[in-house]
């Protein structure tokens, strides 16, 4: 079952690995979580999503992909957010 009246939101999800695990960092909410498989990263994003922002996670769309957060300002160079690895 969708959302109801259109209300579907899309967010960008930029995920890479760290220690074992894929980083998915949403840029819009300033927020990221991990998992330890690509399977699950659809699930963990928009449950992250519905969980900062109160919208449900039916009416939640992620566009996933692999790369770092560019501009972030974060550590070693590589772009992601401050407090995760490289």
């Amino acid at each position: 079952m969708g959302p109801q009246g259109g209300e579907e939101r899309r967010f960008e999800v930029v995920a890479w690995m760290a220690d074992r695990r894929m980083v998915l960092y949403v840029p819009a909410i300033e927020a990221a979580t991990s998992v330890r498989d690509m399977t699950d990263a659809d699930e963990a994003a928009r449950g992250l999503i519905a969980d900062l922002t109160g919208l449900e996670p039916v009416a939640i769309r992620c566009d996933i992909r692999v790369g770092r957060a560019g501009g972030m300002g974060g550590v070693g160079g590589g772009g992601g957010p401050a407090g995760y690895a490289d």
